[in-house]
């Protein structure tokens, strides 16, 4: 009895080692351009990866709609501390994600290089916006030494611009180019559709739009953190406004204004930025959106932000040209919907055949393991 444990036991190893081969057969040397322009050798498909930003999962969901965990071995804290109601959404359905290893999010501390050679993985993702910090401090150059292979994306800092480059260089090292493809001929058609009909707008129709990013975050009485021509500032440009933000700050991802500049400013309509982030920051007061949203509680918390009495007097809040907008579109390959959404809140006539949650859902439903259930952006009433 004990011979044939044993043998049963030596060949269930012998057929581990057997599945582990011919999985790594299947990878072969490929050489992608990154979104930085750097050139880089990666086994591919890749099959162990670690994620600098662990929102990435949503792109990744993209190429694989039935198992958005596949092949992470470890990613950052920001899925748990800046999307808790993603984390929920997901968890749900895949309760092993509490088990991925979570690291540091690299834009507040040092990236751990030890620990990505302890973990080994095939690929390392990060956002763009690391570049120059992994160069500076020299964690690139040991990781490239170490023969771990980088790669850098973007949906965050001109995220028009790299989405589509994002997820095709995704598809390649995870061997779904067809799935990369599938997504962004629906991502080319939306914005196409809307850059044709913003393109005959003359300067005069294109209305001024203030985005309070992260709008309640901080409290009430918190105010003003806004977008420049990048990310949000970009959405807003494209889907036909005049993004004030720009004027402000022209390079980069924004930053602070005083409230009498926003007074000053009197925008046509206002943008807020917003999520449910009440598990994780103390005092928030943002208007609770996302995939745990819900539209009653979301248009009362709009209402409080509304009646701060600074503002009471801005022409978009008297005329209720306000909408608050989902905050995670900002680092997600989904931002089409952002740009649909805000292009339909400032041009309604010239959009009223655009669907902007309907092309939500269908985005879920085709591309992700999730249904898209949630509120992702409110109109003031």
């Amino acid at each position: 009895m004990m011979m044939r444990k044993l043998i049963n036991a030596f060949v269930l190893i012998l057929s581990a080692v057997s599945l582990l081969f011919s999985t790594n057969s299947l990878a072969a040397p490929i050489t992608v351009t990154d979104i930085a322009g750097r050139d880089v050798t990666v086994n591919a498909p890749v099959s162990r990866v670690m994620l600098a930003d662990s929102r990435v999962l949503v792109a990744l969901n993209i190429l694989h709609p039935q198992d958005p965990l596949k092949g992470i071995i470890a990613w950052d804290d920001a899925l748990i501390k800046k999307a808790p109601d993603l984390s929920v959404a997901y968890s749900k359905k895949f309760p092993q994600l509490s088990q991925i290893p979570v690291f540091p999010n690299p834009y507040t501390t040092d990236f751990s290089v030890e620990k990505a050679l302890v973990a080994q993985p095939d690929l390392l993702i990060f956002d763009i916006g690391l570049k120059s910090k992994l160069a500076e401090s020299g964690t690139l150059s040991l990781l490239e030494k170490s023969g771990l292979p980088v790669i850098f994306i973007d949906f965050r800092q001109y995220p028009l611009k790299n989405t589509m480059p994002s997820m095709a260089l995704l598809g390649q090292v995870f061997g779904e180019e067809q799935q990369a493809q599938a997504f962004n001929q629906f991502y080319q058609q939306k914005l196409d559709l809307i850059r044709s009909r913003v393109a005959k707008l003359s300067k005069e129709q294109r209305p001024s739009v203030f985005i309070e990013r992260a709008a309640g975050i901080q409290g009430e009485d918190y105010c003003c953190k806004t977008f420049g021509n990048g990310n949000f500032g970009e959405f807003v440009e494209t889907a036909g406004g005049n993004n004030l933000g720009s004027q402000w700050f022209s390079i980069g991802m924004g930053g602070e204004i005083s409230e009498e500049q926003l007074i000053h400013s009197n925008p046509d309509y206002y943008l807020m930025t917003a999520a449910d982030w009440d598990s994780t920051r103390k005092g928030s007061a943002s208007v609770p959106l996302g995939y745990t949203g819900d539209k009653q509680k979301s248009l009362a918390r709009l209402s409080k932000l509304m009646d701060r009495p600074k503002f009471r007097s801005l022409s978009a809040y008297k005329n209720k040209q306000v909408l608050a907008l989902y905050q995670q579109y900002y680092d997600t390959p989904f931002n089409i919907i952002a740009v649909e959404a805000i292009a339909k809140f400032i041009h309604p006539e010239l959009f009223a055949d655009l669907d902007p949650q309907a092309d939500s859902d269908y985005l879920h439903q085709t591309f992700t393991a999730l249904e898209g259930d949630g509120v992702f952006w409110v109109q003031a009433e």
